[in-house]
């Protein structure tokens, strides 16, 4: 199984978690980062999987454009969907939701909000501030799921 793992990240997070998929999958994974690469080559990959960073309530725009201009290579292929954000049960599901077209959660194997991880020394004064505000805390934030990557995994390989 080789597999196409498209992501944006902005302090990290969702980089780390796009690296574990990365490792667990079984078979060749090719990690490509939408803000470097816009148009990766999708021949010989069975499986997507998209993931991105809730921010104000949004996943970042290179995701959006990258599912609008792929849908063809995207729906030709078994995929996986994930965000990274620091809420969890009823609102991660309502970010997840809304993070991606309704195509496209229709279309997806498997789909999970991983949880977030927020180490305040990483962020620029204003994601600082805005922090503070919304977590109410000055300290780091680490609410990721690690089983929920698994349970992608298996998602998309039958295991």
């Amino acid at each position: 199984m080789k597999t196409l793992i498209a992501y944006v990240s902005r302090y990290g997070t969702t980089a780390e978690c796009a690296r574990k998929l990365a490792e667990k999958l079984p078979g060749e994974s090719r990690l490509v980062d939408l803000r470097k690469e816009r148009k990766p080559d999708f021949a010989g990959f069975g499986t997507v999987i998209i993931g991105g960073p809730i921010y104000a309530g949004k996943i970042r725009r290179e995701i959006t454009a990258f599912c609008d201009s792929h849908q063809a290579e995207i729906e030709s292929r078994k995929t996986g969907l994930f965000i990274c954000c620091l809420y969890d049960g009823e609102k991660a599901q309502e970010e997840l939701n809304g993070a991606y077209p309704d195509w496209l959660n229709a279309h997806a194997a498997g789909r999970y909000a991983f949880g977030g991880a927020i180490k305040m020394s990483r962020l620029n004064l204003v994601d600082r501030f805005l922090i503070r505000k919304i977590a109410q805390t000055e300290n780091d934030i680490d609410s990721l799921h690690p089983d929920r990557i698994d349970r992608l995994v298996s998602d998309l390989t039958g295991g």
